[in-house]
Parts: C-alpha cells; sequence; structure tokens
C-alpha cells in the first residue's frame, strides 16, 4: 500500500450531545462513504487517515523534550527560557480538567487533545471496518491485509486511551444514528483488554499480515509481533494495581494468570517468528563494553537491519536529541545546546552496584523502601559490602547499562573528533547549576547518553538520533516477567529477567526468591532496562492506587516523583570532590492521587454525565 494523498476524509461529530455517528459524506459534501470504498485508491487513502494520528513519542512532543520522562523519576526539564513545555507546566500547576498540558500537548498545528483524536481514530477505524468487505480494491489479498491493519490500528488507539485515562465507553460496532445515548456506559479496563485482544487475534490470524516489514517504505505499517505487543501490554496494564480496587483477590489473581498467560504467548509467538535481544555489535570500534550492544540498539538507524532483530516497531523519523538533550557547554566547540531533559539521581540509584570482577551484584537502595518520606536513601547494606561509598558514589564498579545511558562527572565524551572530559560539578564547564533561567547546563549533576551515537559531532550532520522504538522485545520480555512474578511462575519470570541482564554482563538474579522478592526485582529491571523509553511515567501510576492514603501511592509515585534529587559537586583544592544529595532544588506538583490519570475533557464529562446522569470523570479530576 502506498502513501496516497485524499483530501476527502469523513468527520466526526462531538461524542456526546450533537450526534455520536460518522457523517456519509466527504467535508466538501461531494462524496458519500460507498462512493468512497468503491474505489481501490480512495479506499487505501481512508485507511492512511486510520493511520494519521499513530502517538508521536521522545523528542517529538512540543519543544523536542521527552515529556514522559520528565514527569516520572528518571528525568528532569532543564527549563530556563521553555517554559511553555509540556514537563515545566506540569511542575507548577498539574493542568486542570478543561485544560491539561499532557493531554492537550501543542504541536506545530493547533492544539489537539489526546482524548478527542484517539476517539476520532476509533471511529475512522471502525468505518473503515464495516465498509472494507464490500470495498472496491484491486485484490482479496490486499482486502485481508487491509483489514488485517485496521483491527490492528483499532487496538493501538483502544491502548492508548487505557494508558492515558483508564476506562472509557467504546462500542466495536460504532453508535448508529438511533443509538440511546442514556445506556452508554464505561468499559472496565479488563473489557477493553479483552476487546483489544480480539482485535488483535483477528489480526494474528490473518495469513496476508507479515510478521515483519523489511522494506523501509513501508515500515509504519502493523504487523503481527505488533498486534502481540500490543496485546501483551493491554494485559498487563489491565492487571495492574491502579486498576484493581474494585476487584475481588481471586479476580486480581485470576487477571494476572491471564496476563501471563498471554504474554508467554506473545513472547513465544516473537521469538519462534524471528524476533531475539541485540547481542552482536555490528561496529566493534565504535561500540564497547559489556553493554555495546544495548547501546548501539538505540543509535542504529534501520529496522530491517539483520543485526537488529529486537525492534519491532518504530517511527519513520529520527529522533532529535542533539540539539535539546545532550550536554550544554559554552566552550564546547559548534555546541549551542540546551540539556533538555536530564537524569535525575534517582535514575542513578537504580543501577546496580558489582564487586570488582562483575559476578554479584546488589541493588543499590532497599528495593522495598528506596527513600525515606524525606527522600534520604535507605542503602543496601550489601551494596555497601560490595564498596559502594556515598562520599565517592562513581568509585564502585556499576551496571553497565549506567554508562550507556548516563553520563556523570568525570566521564569522556568524544567532541570535535577528540575526548573531553566532562565537568559537571559546580563551576564546571559542564557545570550543575540551580539557576532557572539557563537551560544549558544540567539541574541534577547528569546528562543524557542514551540514543547518543558515541561519534556525534555537531558539526558533522549527526545531530539526529535514530528514530523512536515503540516496541522491542526486551520490553515484551519484561512484560511477561511481571506477570509472572505476579502470577507465581517465578522460574519464568526470572528466566527473562535474566536473559535481559546477560546481554550487558549482569549477574543473573539471585535463586530462591519470594514472590514478594522477585516482583521488586522485576519492578526494578524494567526502571533500568526500558529507562527514556516512556515506560517509567506509566510504571509508577499502574503500580500506584489512586488515593492518598495507599502505601503503593506513596511508594511508587509520590514519594520517588514528588521531590527529585540533584547530585551537587563542588570541587576541593586537592582536586578531590564533594558530593550532596539535595532535594531542595527541583520539585512536581503534579504528583496527587489524581494525576495517575489523565481527566477526560471537561466539556465531554458534562455531556456524558447529562446524557446519562451518571459522572464521568475521573477520580480527583
Amino acid at each position: 500500500m502506498k502513501i496516497i494523498r485524499y483530501i476527502g476524509a469523513v468527520l466526526l461529530a462531538a461524542f456526546a450531545g450533537q450526534g455520536c455517528s460518522l457523517l456519509d459524506t466527504t467535508p466538501d459534501g461531494r462524496e458519500t462513504l460507498d462512493q468512497i470504498f468503491a474505489d481501490h485508491d480512495k479506499t487505501a487513502a481512508y485507511l492512511n487517515t486510520c493511520y494519521s494520528k499513530l502517538p508521536t513519542k521522545g523528542t517529538s512532543y512540543y519543544w523536542v523534550c521527552n515529556a514522559p520522562t520528565a514527569l516520572s523519576d528518571e528525568g528532569y526539564l532543564v527549563s530556563g527560557t521553555i517554559n511553555d513545555a509540556i514537563p515545566a507546566k506540569m511542575y507548577t500547576s498539574g493542568g486542570t480538567a478543561s485544560s491539561h498540558p499532557i493531554r492537550d500537548y501543542k504541536t506545530d498545528a493547533p492544539v489537539e487533545d489526546y482524548y478527542s483524536v484517539y476517539m476520532l481514530q476509533l471511529r475512522y477505524c471502525t468505518t473503515f471496518l464495516q465498509y472494507i468487505d464490500k470495498a472496491g480494491v484491486n485484490s482479496e489479498s490486499e482486502r485481508a491485509r487491509w483489514r488485517a491493519e485496521a483491527h490492528v490500528l483499532r487496538a493501538y488507539y483502544m491502548l492508548e486511551m487505557l494508558k492515558w485515562f483508564g476506562t472509557f465507553a467504546y462500542e466495536p460496532e460504532g453508535y448508529p444514528d438511533d443509538y440511546d445515548y442514556s445506556t452508554l456506559k464505561k468499559r472496565s479496563v479488563w473489557e477493553l483488554a479483552e476487546l483489544i485482544d480480539g482485535e488483535c487475534t483477528a489480526a494474528i490470524d490473518t495469513n496476508e499480515l507479515p510478521w515483519r516489514i523489511d522494506n523501509s517504505s513501508d515500515a509504519k505499517r502493523m504487523t503481527k509481533a505488533l498486534a502481540w505487543c500490543i496485546k501483551s501490554k493491554a494485559y498487563l496494564f489491565a492487571a495492574s494495581p491502579v486498576h484493581s480496587e474494585d476487584y475481588s483477590a481471586d479476580q486480581k489473581a485470576s487477571h494476572w494468570r491471564t496476563a501471563f498467560q498471554v504474554n508467554q504467548q506473545a513472547v513465544e509467538a516473537l521469538e519462534s517468528n524471528g524476533y531475539s535481544l541485540k547481542t552482536a555489535v555490528s561496529n566493534p570500534r565504535l561500540y564497547t563494553g559489556k553493554a555495546a550492544a544495548y547501546k548501539e540498539l538505540f543509535t542504529s538507524i534501520s529496522l530491517t537491519s539483520a543485526d537488529d532483530r529486537e525492534t519491532i516497531y518504530q517511527a519513520t523519523s529520527r529522533q532529535n536529541y542533539i540539539d535539546h538533550n545532550y550536554i550544554g557547554a559554552l566552550n564546547w566547540p559548534n555546541n549551542s545546546t540546551r540539556a533538555g531533559v536530564v537524569p535525575t539521581q534517582e535514575m542513578v540509584d537504580a543501577y546496580e552496584v558489582l564487586n570488582a570482577d562483575g559476578t554479584v551484584a546488589e541493588p543499590l537502595l532497599n528495593l522495598s523502601s528506596p527513600y525515606t518520606a524525606t527522600k534520604v536513601p535507605n542503602y543496601n547494606q550489601k551494596a555497601l559490602d560490595l564498596g559502594y561509598n556515598p562520599d565517592d558514589p562513581y568509585a564502585a564498579p556499576r551496571d553497565p547499562r549506567m554508562e550507556a545511558c548516563i553520563i556523570r562527572n568525570g566521564d569522556q565524551v568524544l567532541w570535535g573528533g577528540e575526548l573531553r572530559t566532562v565537568e559537571t560539578f559546580v563551576g564546571g564547564e559542564n557545570g550543575v547549576s540551580d539557576d532557572t533561567s539557563e537551560n544549558r547546563f544540567t539541574r541534577t549533576g547528569y546528562y543524557y547518553r542514551k540514543y547518543i551515537a558515541p561519534d556525534v559531532d555537531a558539526t558533522d550532520n549527526k545531530v539526529d538520533a535514530a528514530p523512536w522504538k515503540f516496541f522491542r522485545l526486551a520490553e515484551i520480555k519484561l512484560n511477561l516477567a511481571e506477570a509472572a512474578a505476579e502470577a507465581g511462575e517465578l522460574g519464568v519470570a526470572k528466566a527473562q529477567v535474566d536473559a535481559i541482564r546477560s546481554r550487558v554482563g549482569m549477574p543473573a538474579l539471585p535463586d530462591n526468591l519470594s514472590q514478594a522478592e522477585m516482583i521488586l526485582r522485576v519492578r526494578h529491571e524494567r526502571m533500568v532496562e526500558l529507562c527514556y523509553e516512556e515506560c517509567r511515567y506509566f510504571d509508577v501510576r499502574r503500580w500506584a492506587e489512586a488515593f492518598s492514603g495507599s502505601q503503593l501511592y506513596q511508594q511508587y509515585f509520590k514519594i520517588p516523583c514528588e521531590r527529585l534529587t540533584v547530585m551537587w559537586i563542588t570541587k576541593n583544592p586537592d582536586d578531590t570532590y564533594t558530593y550532596e544529595r539535595r532535594t531542595d532544588l527541583l520539585r512536581n506538583a503534579s504528583t496527587q492521587p489524581r494525576d495517575v490519570l489523565l481527566p477526560i475533557p471537561e466539556t465531554e464529562a458534562n455531556n456524558l454525565y447529562s446524557l446519562t446522569n451518571k459522572r464521568w470523570q475521573n477520580s480527583g479530576w
């Protein structure tokens, strides 16, 4: 299917209060849907409309910052002169149901909101599926593939709605003109997961839908592998604590059992159809060390490359990390960058401590309670025994993924063809700054490295990083590990985590962990392996519960994300350093129980209430 430009697209009336069915003509009134679907090219164009609002991630958010990373405990936006950016607004107010910085994010086009956009796309997909069986297409194989793609697209938009908003109203057959809206009701997240499952299964069972796209011009198209990813994630979210308050203990256990079974099937299907963790390096001169393959994975460009069988779905355009998310330094040649989103000390704390030969590893902090309510770290005594010293925090060996993702004081970076030493101490060339009007220097003591090629240079056109990876196999394996741990399948959970750790030379998890310990270790592994991939934002929210007295809300969302830690480094006269953890500089106001989910637009909630006499707004909004 080539991308065909076609202006005649159907409109969607407001979801409630103004009629809810798709109009049967194009905007100019010259063609009916029957006329559109009678033509092959116009049918293809209508499917392109279904593709048109796939989510943008990474630096594609307003002000080219990865907003979800900056709204968890893994990153913070150095705002400076970009106070209009999404995270900057969330740090100070958090928004309202009528105007929310995340939901109503800006692009170069007029303001859009996730809720309206995704509901509109669901309607487009539904209309396409209603017409495709009788549409005028050139071949039955093409009809089958297009139908399968529409099923995956509909599942994708449903998943996005579930992730951001939780429950919502949805009817697979759409809303006919005579629909009785007084009977409208929200679908539970579990019902939505089952509906997503049905969409994905219909696509997976279609022979004409491929497992992988090997033609770069078709890289945006849906696949069976992506359908498995969507199904995997839907059940993981639906079984999570944030959505389980209304279920009994038996129902919760049943949901995790189903999530485990689906995710086990997903991993088996993906691995039996050519997907595997990337463990080899194609450029050993440039990528070295135990985490070399992991590092290269995020800076490789091609989805079809034979040395990357891990990426399942990625964007069609490259990310811009260099101009807005790298080292700000006045004295480095040709560098006018903004520091952008910088790593927090919380993220650095997540990387495990190793012994001298790398055969033993321990989490730095107590995973069941990493910080006190005042953000004092609760150190794991075993990590201290391995040599971690809070007064010299970079001396002991750490998980190799730390070096692959984070730049710290004393690291060397290739810039302009020469190695330069990073100075993040106060007054250093790249020094930490508490000047809120300054956007070139780190606010935390660290800079971003993940997604940045080792030989990047602002002077040689390497300013764009690889395309954003929406899904990769490691995430699905960690989905399986989490569901397995929750379902009591501890051996399966351990095997998935160990495979991921082995890729970077990390020791396997200890044997004989209890179920509670395994759950903590899997959650911890997700923070490390998936850092800056827009997973942590959702993880800390779905592991929480939306009421202030909840221990899970305090542990995973309130304490980690409300007050973020800075590593304030000062250089002493004898060239040693003093390291001070500071929690007085960076605050995030949007860590209330209500913030675990976005609000639906206020006018929408009011319209739905007037129709059904039931409250539709998410809790707290």
